[in-house]
């Protein structure tokens, strides 16, 4: 499976440059409360770095993830294997 998410730094250092902070102000206003509804739902927004992907990974069960070497200036993609 691949997953696309926002590419930002690795770690939060605030304040970010200006897509991270226009990632977060996104997340705020509509990613967050979106994924919020339902019962256990996890409240995760945009803006998921490559350390929480990889837990929700091997909560679903995958036993791999993989950040893929695609350049792209707004996304990072992940390789999820059984």
């Amino acid at each position: 499976m691949i997953v696309g998410d926002e590419r930002v730094a690795e770690r939060f250092a605030p304040p970010g440059d200006e897509l991270e902070r226009f990632y977060y102000g996104f997340s705020i206003l509509h990613c967050l409360p979106v994924g919020m509804v339902g019962d256990g739902a996890a409240g995760t927004g945009t803006v998921m770095r490559a350390e929480t992907v990889r837990h929700y990974a091997q909560e679903a069960g995958f036993g791999g993830c993989e950040v893929l070497p695609i350049e792209n200036d707004f996304y990072r993609f992940y390789q999820l294997t059984p």
